[in-house]
């Protein structure tokens, strides 16, 4: 299996849109999400990555099923390194994989 790398940006990005959830939502369901965001990514997109790029980004997304997060990643045999993630309904348009820290 492959080895996770998260991006720091990635980190502060899923903190910034779970705490806007928060208030709406409560601290159970933005636990949930962010469990389920970890657990999609550990679990099934370490094993079983996209073999898809998106041809703007040259990086690869995947929608995180119940939630309205996609994560934008990148992988080869040994690592899969996420990105970023952003709200479904997010331009991703302005994204530039350059502007990562990792």
């Amino acid at each position: 299996m492959r080895r996770v790398h998260y991006s720091a940006t990635f980190v502060k990005q899923l903190n910034m849109l779970l705490a806007q959830g928060e208030p709406k939502f409560g601290i159970r369901i933005v636990d949930e999400k962010r469990e389920r965001v970890f657990d999609t990514i550990d679990h099934h997109l370490a094993r079983f990555p996209q073999q898809v790029r998106d041809p703007e980004l040259n990086l690869f997304s995947y929608a995180i099923s119940k939630t309205p997060f996609i994560v934008i990643y990148d992988f080869d045999e040994t690592e899969l390194r996420v990105f970023f993630v952003v709200h479904a309904r997010s331009d991703r348009a302005r994204i530039d994989p350059g502007d990562v820290v990792w």
